[in-house]
């Protein structure tokens, strides 16, 4: 008995959710979409930003590595190899 309630409840779920996107007028959808895209569009943004980031981090880092702090035209020299 208990099964037939859950399918029972699941038809008046997927009626409810089935009726309220039927009620979305066409502009609406444009907003929904639009929406999506800009925010997928933000997150591959942020994500290519935070990558770049991460190689120039590891650029500076390889540099500092490099250097000698008490032979400034050696660090140049390395400075001149990277770029």
């Amino acid at each position: 008995m208990k099964m037939n309630d859950s399918y029972s409840n699941a038809t008046y779920w997927l009626a409810g959710i089935s009726a309220f996107f039927a009620g979305l007028t066409l502009q609406d959808w444009g907003f929904i979409i639009g929406l999506a895209v800009s925010i997928a569009l933000g997150i591959l943004t942020y994500r290519l930003n935070w990558r770049e980031q991460m190689k120039r981090t590891q650029i500076l880092c390889d540099i500092l590595s490099k250097t000698n702090s008490a032979n400034p035209s050696a660090t140049a020299t390395i400075v001149a190899e990277l770029g």
